[in-house]
């Protein structure tokens, strides 16, 4: 018997799959199971000649097409692309993570200087005013010891819910800067900013511009409890105070 798999026998009749099964029943004729893949049905070439005289079909030859590879015989490229952009979601995540550490570090030390401490030194060098001092070599006199200069934290922009009951929109050069959110001059700032840290009602959380986005849309991210969040915002003609506020409720939530 040759066996003729479904497939095979739909594309030679010109039918669908339910058709050919309904006129198998019509005609008392079974489908046969693969002689060596017990998962595969067919007809035989007989029966298969049957239907075609019975229901006046001409057989179409089977093109020869090589087998499409299925979706786990992707190359291991493709599915590295694939994942690509979660990837890159998720280092988006980590690293509004670390700059909002950063960020909460900074403000810290801005609020509570601490005093500068009395050198350790100065009981030394009272101690060692009445030993006499050895002369100074020539090297040390001409080449100071000089320390090398501390790389600058990068602060963010800050848009804070302040006691007096308004918004403050602070700029890291600037100061306090006199803007009035939800307003044309609100939206021509946010359209010069890559990311900025937002202090609202109920929460917080690092807002950054997204570069594959064309209109411009934004991301929230909060690192809270070991775990980064991330929350769709909106394009920056529509990033209001009330997105901010409702984004950072949802963030708050996290908490609870």
């Amino acid at each position: 018997m040759t066996f003729v798999s479904v497939a095979q026998a739909t594309r030679r009749l010109g039918i669908d799959a339910k058709t050919l099964r309904r006129w198998l029943a019509e005609a008392q004729l079974p489908l046969h199971r693969h002689p060596s893949d017990g998962r595969k049905k067919g007809v035989s070439a007989e029966d298969l000649h049957l239907l075609a005289q019975r229901h006046q079909r001409s057989l179409a030859p089977l093109p020869q097409e090589s087998p499409a590879p299925g979706a786990d015989e992707l190359p291991a490229w493709g599915a590295a692309r694939l994942s690509l952009p979660e990837r890159l979601d998720a280092l988006q995540a980590q690293i509004a993570a670390l700059q909002q550490q950063v960020t909460d570090l900074t403000r810290l030390l801005t609020q509570h200087r601490q005093e500068p401490a009395i050198p350790a030194a100065s009981t030394q060098q009272a101690k060692s005013a009445s030993r006499p001092s050895k002369p100074a070599s020539p090297a040390s006199r001409s080449r100071p010891a000089a320390k090398p200069p501390r790389k600058p934290v990068h602060v963010l922009p800050r848009v804070e819910y302040g006691p007096e009951g308004r918004y403050v929109v602070t700029c890291p050069k600037h100061g306090v800067l006199p803007l009035e959110p939800d307003t044309p001059e609100w939206f021509a700032w946010l359209a010069q900013q890559s990311s900025f840290r937002f202090v609202g009602k109920v929460g917080r959380f690092t807002a950054h511009h997204e570069w594959r986005v064309p209109r411009g849309a934004w991301r929230a991210h909060q690192h809270i409890r070991n775990h980064s969040y991330t929350l769709r915002l909106a394009p920056t003609q529509e990033l209001t105070l009330a997105v901010l506020e409702q984004t950072a409720a949802a963030l708050q939530a996290h908490l609870r």
